[in-house]
């Protein structure tokens, strides 16, 4: 059954689209009657689908548009940066295009396009709208939606490059399950998964409503880095007034180790339970890079060796591992404190359940002059009932270690 919410303000973001590498002209149909097929070049492309083929034309069109700004940056080894991506997104929008981007970084392009086309579809009434996703690698997901009688569908493909030949390829059309606009400024919809189907999930959303640069840098400085993985961080009241709340030491040094270094912790997981001594020196350092915390306070809520000045550690495995697609963060909102501090209001936009508001969270951060920072807190202040939280799973206590493992 199809349906439609449209609050009164209309909008969208867009998630991670997981479009591998296929061998050329391969076609398959899925058991809902979509069909999708890959191709070198649109031009030698043997299909009788006529939209197919204008879809792959307009897509090498396109690639004319932005050809200069991928060869320079293939030639710089800059195709994945934000830079690149925000040129390719700018560029199409001069051009008239709806664009942005597929990790959500970046405002969309003539996004009024794309409101008065969702105002329409809420109506009932007939329209059409292009929407250009830029992915890493300079890659582009092409979206043409049509809106009839309440229902969207939708034609899609990619346009990607091979050997500096730009290619259009992955082409596919459905009709949305379900679609809906958020208050927060997202267009969500999903694609029939059959099931048993075990490929990425076919909910979809893209932000239509722009968000400001300073919270757009404050997210990816001071909330992306810790993100909803593996961690109550952002899902969960604490503070550093009152020893940091439920927060697992545990959870945070893996998070924090990833910040301070760039790589994972180097104690991997052993199927059969792995344990490590972690020198107290190490672990400390990671944990007070990014809190004010003392070494007291984290040998109380950790197994400490004096003898040895280590901690135990047991990195978590199968039986503490997590949902795959967990949320992401957004900074909708910021202030400075009068004592300096950021207050951000951070939302999980939970793709697979389509809401930009899994849980809503104010957290408080502190900027230091070496242009380090420190998380302070963190107040719940919203959640969706049956959503927030279930993708987080606690870490396994010493009890439920000890019975699996030993």
């Amino acid at each position: 059954m199809k349906k439609q919410l449209i609050p009164a303000a209309l909008l969208l973001t867009c998630v991670f689209l997981t479009m591998s590498g296929c061998s050329q002209h391969t076609q398959s149909k899925d058991s809902d009657g979509n069909t999708s097929q890959d191709t070198g070049n649109a031009a030698l492309a043997d299909t009788e689908n006529t939209a197919e083929a204008a879809l792959y034309s307009s897509c090498l069109e396109i690639a004319d548009l932005y050809e200069d700004i991928y060869s320079r940056a293939f030639d710089a080894d800059s195709l994945d940066s934000l830079e690149t991506m925000q040129s390719i997104v700018s560029r199409l929008g001069e051009k008239g295009y709806c664009a942005a981007d597929a990790d959500n970084q970046i405002n969309m392009t003539n996004s009024e396009q794309m409101e008065s086309f969702l105002s329409a579809a809420g109506a009932g009434e007939e329209a059409k709208t292009t929407v250009l996703l830029v992915m890493k690698g300079g890659s582009i997901v092409y979206y043409g939606f049509q809106a009839q009688d309440g229902d969207i569908s939708a034609q899609r493909c990619t346009l990607y490059w091979e050997s500096g030949t730009p290619k259009a390829g992955y082409y596919e059309a459905f009709t949305a399950e379900n679609w809906r606009c958020t208050e927060g400024g997202y267009f969500f919809f999903d694609q029939y998964r059959m099931p048993g189907y075990d490929g990425p999930p076919g909910e979809i959303g893209i932000r239509v409503r722009p968000l400001d640069s300073d919270c757009r840098e404050y997210n990816r400085k001071y909330v992306m880095p810790i993100g909803y993985n593996r961690n109550n961080v952002l899902i969960s009241d604490w503070s550093e007034s009152d020893g940091f709340g439920s927060l697992n030491f545990y959870d945070l040094y893996d998070v924090m180790y990833r910040m301070k270094y760039g790589t994972e912790a180097p104690y991997p997981y052993a199927y059969t339970g792995a344990e490590y001594e972690i020198p107290a020196s190490e672990f400390d350092s990671v944990l007070q890079s990014y809190l004010n915390i003392s070494t007291d306070t984290i040998r109380s809520r950790t197994v400490y060796y004096p003898e040895s000045e280590s901690y135990q550690y047991r990195p978590r495995g199968l039986e503490d591992a997590e949902y795959p697609y967990s949320p992401y963060p957004e900074v909708t909102a910021c202030e400075t404190r009068a004592d300096g501090t950021l207050e951000l209001t951070v939302q999980a936009v939970q793709t697979t359940k389509l809401t930009d508001q899994a849980v809503v969270s104010r957290l408080v951060v502190r900027p230091l002059p070496d242009g380090s920072f420190q998380y302070v807190s963190n107040h719940v202040t919203g959640t969706t009932e049956g959503v927030s939280g279930t993708w987080f799973t606690p870490r396994l206590t010493e009890d439920e270690w000890n019975y699996r493992y030993r």
